[in-house]
């Protein structure tokens, strides 16, 4: 069972939900600067599409001392980009559409152990040298299941959790920290029901995620604090499962997307 506490982060809005999530238990707020192109290559797929700039970030570490993240533009940021996003009070930088190694290479040295870094594997070439990106100098890997969906052109977004390929990356991960897809509260999330979710983040012994979307809707008008506990707790209750409870969950969770029906 993970002994670290599991850990939330969320896309920036507008300054004061920021500091106020921040304050509520949330671990980092995520600026994102990669939005060139995206619209085009996410065309006709509801996906989120950010506009952040850097001086959100700046106005953000104004504000609060707690962790910020950047994605940035992609993995041929320019060196005056990653410059920009760490004078400007970035903690972690992710990059997004990892492809290569030497992409992220590249990175690294640029940076100079000035700022944590995130991969994200979300496009097939990228699934396919997991091991390879595992084993520099990162901290964690994170599988975004929207482009991934787009590049395999699965029916299902949630395919990767049903064919193996999660999971073939997971083991191939073991020595970073990892996360994949998002969560909002425990009792609703569509189409994937959220508690099959947290079922399988904590059978692949996840250590963070993204609060979805939705995840603002179903929090209106309910304490901040007390949902994101709410969360803990559940990730920490399916941590706790027996094994053959977690091989119970994955079956149905398998089966229900597996069958098309999400």
């Amino acid at each position: 069972m993970r002994t670290t506490p599991f850990k939330f982060f969320v896309f920036h809005r507008e300054l004061e939900m920021s500091c106020r999530l921040l304050q509520a238990g949330v671990s980092a707020i995520l600026i994102d600067l990669e939005h060139r192109g995206k619209a085009q290559r996410q065309d006709g797929f509801d996906t989120e599409i950010n506009v952040h700039s850097v001086d959100d970030l700046r106005r953000l570490r104004d504000e609060t001392d707690k962790t910020i993240m950047c994605r940035i533009s992609g993995p041929d940021a320019s060196d005056s980009e990653l410059s920009s996003v760490i004078e400007n009070g970035a903690d972690e930088i992710i990059i997004p559409m990892v492809r290569r190694p030497a992409e992220v290479e590249r990175i690294i040295k640029r940076t100079d152990g000035h700022c944590r870094i995130t991969v994200m594997i979300e496009t097939v070439d990228g699934a396919s040298q997991a091991g390879s990106l595992s084993d520099l100098s990162i901290d964690n890997i994170y599988v975004g299941l929207n482009d991934l969906h787009i590049q395999r052109g699965t029916r299902s977004i949630f395919a990767p959790l049903a064919d193996g390929l999660l999971e073939k990356i997971r083991r191939r991960c073991a020595n970073v920290g990892f996360g994949f897809g998002g969560l909002t509260l425990p009792n609703l999330g569509t189409p994937v029901p959220s508690m099959h979710l947290y079922a399988e983040m904590a059978r692949l012994d996840c250590s963070f995620t993204f609060l979805r979307r939705s995840f603002y809707r179903d929090v209106s008008g309910r304490d901040l604090g007390e949902e994101l506990a709410n969360m803990k707790a559940a990730i920490q209750a399916m941590q706790a499962r027996p094994p053959l409870v977690i091989a119970e969950d994955f079956l149905a969770m398998k089966k229900l997307i597996s069958q098309g029906r999400v």
